[in-house]
């Protein structure tokens, strides 16, 4: 009796040799474009663009860096107009208009009453409204000071509407 012989197509022998060195192509490509990623993340980020702005270009641009950075907190002001009619009733809101800034902390109002960027009058009265002072433009020159309110609702409902911060598993 003749032995029959199985065609090789329908088991193929398998090759592991071929199929590992595929395994190890794909995982070296990941990691690379892992790493590319990374890479390009870090570099976005630790050279920023013009139109970049986190804290620490805003300390660098504040109107008398020095005398802000120790004596009060960096600020973006935002200038923008109202206009309201009343007959029709409309509200009318212009274009915003951001420039760098200064908040001064209540401690240090002694400072920019020695620079003459206020008087004792300008303190008296943003004391009784439970105020401090905000200014743009240099203090040497001719800053623009304000008085100006700190709301702190503002913080309570930026940080109580967002969702908690995950917690890492271990």
């Amino acid at each position: 009796m003749a032995r029959r012989r199985y065609s090789s197509t329908i088991n193929p022998p398998t090759n592991t040799s071929s199929t590992t060195s595929t395994g190890i192509k794909l995982a070296i490509a990941g990691a690379i474009f892992a790493v590319g990623l990374g890479v390009g993340a870090a570099l976005s980020t630790l050279n920023p663009t013009a139109r970049t702005v986190d804290a620490i270009r805003l300390d660098n641009l504040a109107p008398s860096r020095d005398f802000c950075n120790n004596y009060g907190s960096s600020a973006m002001v935002m200038t923008t107009r109202v206009y309201v009619t009343l007959n029709p009733f409309n509200v009318f809101v212009s274009q915003a208009d951001s420039v760098p800034g200064c908040v001064v902390l209540p401690q240090n109002w002694n400072l920019l009453l020695q620079q003459n960027a206020i008087s004792n009058n300008d303190i008296q009265q943003c004391r009784n409204r439970m105020n401090t002072f905000g200014f743009t433009g240099d203090l040497t020159g001719k800053p623009r000071v304000d008085c100006v309110y700190e709301s702190k609702d503002a913080q309570k409902q930026l940080t109580e509407g967002a969702p908690p911060i995950p917690k890492p598993t271990p």
